[in-house]
C-alpha cells in the first residue's frame, strides 16, 4: 500500500458528522427505555458474548501474521487520528461486508471476500467507515440496536413497550452510516473509490468490475435524492426501511455526494492540521 493520504492530526468527530445523525441521536437520547436497554447489555454481558462468537470463530489479523491486511486498520487509525487501535478479524464469505462489534473492547470483521475483490482506496473506504463509528463513539447505541429483540421477549408486552425504542433505534443506527461514510471517505481521500466501493456493495458482477461506469450510478443517486420531493415517495422510502439497520446504498451514496458538492469534504482535509 502506498501511504499518500494526508494525516488529519487532531481530527474530531463533531468536524464531519452528518446532520441527519445529529438529529436522530437527539431524538433517540429522548426515547423511554434507552436506559433499560443499556442495562441489559450490561447485566447479560451481550459484549462479551459477541466477542466470544467472532474471536472464537474467525481469524485475527495481525502486524506479524498479515501484515498487508493489518496495514489497513493501522493507516486508517492513523489518518483518523485514532490512537487506540481495534483488534481486527477475517471471517469466511464472499461479500464485500465489514462491521463491527462491542463497545468497551470492540472488534473490526471483514468478510475475505472484501479483501480479494476491492482495491486498497475501496478498502480504505470500508475500513474507515467502521472506524468512523468508534470515532464517534456509535458502538454502545449499536449494540442496543443488535440486541433490542432480545429485551422485547425479556419484558411483558414488550413488543408493545419497546415498539417506540426499537424505531428510534434502528432510526439512529441508520443516519449513523452517514456519518461513518464521512470517515470512510476521509480516510481513502478519494471519491472514485467511495463510489466504487458502494457500486460493488450494491451488486455490481466481478466479470462488470472493469466495465464500471461512475456517472450513470451518480446519476441514480441524484435520482434517487429528487424522489424525496414527491411526498408519497417519501413515505414509501420510509415504510421500506423502518426496520433496517442499514440505510439504501444508493441512498449513502446520494449523502456522500451531496457532502463532496457542497464542499465540506475539501475544506476540512484543507483546513485540518494535516501530515505527510
Amino acid at each position: 500500500m502506498i501511504r499518500n493520504k494526508k494525516i488529519l492530526t487532531g481530527l474530531d468527530h463533531s468536524q464531519y458528522e452528518h446532520p441527519f445523525d445529529q438529529k436522530a441521536l437527539k431524538a433517540l437520547e429522548g426515547t423511554p427505555g434507552l436506559n433499560m436497554a443499556g442495562n441489559f447489555i450490561t447485566k447479560y454481558t451481550i459484549e462479551k458474548v459477541y466477542t466470544v462468537q467472532y474471536t472464537g470463530s474467525n481469524l485475527k489479523v495481525t502486524k506479524e501474521n498479515y501484515p498487508k491486511i493489518y496495514e489497513y486498520l493501522e493507516y486508517a487509525c492513523q489518518i483518523l487520528d485514532m490512537p487506540k487501535m481495534p483488534d481486527l478479524y477475517i471471517q469466511w464469505g464472499y461479500n464485500i461486508k465489514a462491521f463491527t462489534v462491542g463497545s468497551v473492547n470492540p472488534i473490526i470483521i471483514l468478510d475475505s471476500g472484501l479483501i480479494d475483490l476491492c482495491d486498497d482506496d475501496e478498502i480504505m473506504f470500508i475500513i474507515g467507515h467502521e472506524c468512523g463509528h468508534l470515532k464517534s463513539n456509535h458502538m454502545l447505541y449499536h449494540m442496543m440496536a443488535q440486541v433490542i429483540h432480545m429485551v422485547i421477549d425479556a419484558i411483558p408486552f414488550g413488543s408493545i413497550a419497546a415498539a417506540p425504542l426499537q424505531y428510534a433505534l434502528y432510526y439512529w443506527d441508520r443516519m449513523s452510516d452517514f456519518t461513518a461514510d464521512r470517515a470512510g471517505l476521509l480516510c481513502c481521500q478519494n471519491k472514485d473509490a467511495a463510489i466504487r466501493g458502494f457500486m460493488k456493495m450494491a451488486g455490481l458482477p466481478i466479470k462488470e468490475f472493469n466495465n464500471m461506469n461512475y456517472q450513470t450510478f451518480i446519476q441514480q443517486a441524484a435520482e434517487f435524492k429528487q424522489l424525496d420531493y414527491d411526498a408519497m415517495n417519501k413515505v414509501i422510502k420510509f415504510i421500506s426501511i423502518a426496520d433496517a439497520s442499514h440505510p439504501w446504498t444508493v441512498m449513502r451514496a446520494a449523502e456522500l455526494l451531496k457532502w463532496i458538492k457542497k464542499g465540506d469534504f475539501k475544506e476540512l482535509l484543507i483546513n485540518n492540521h494535516c501530515l505527510r
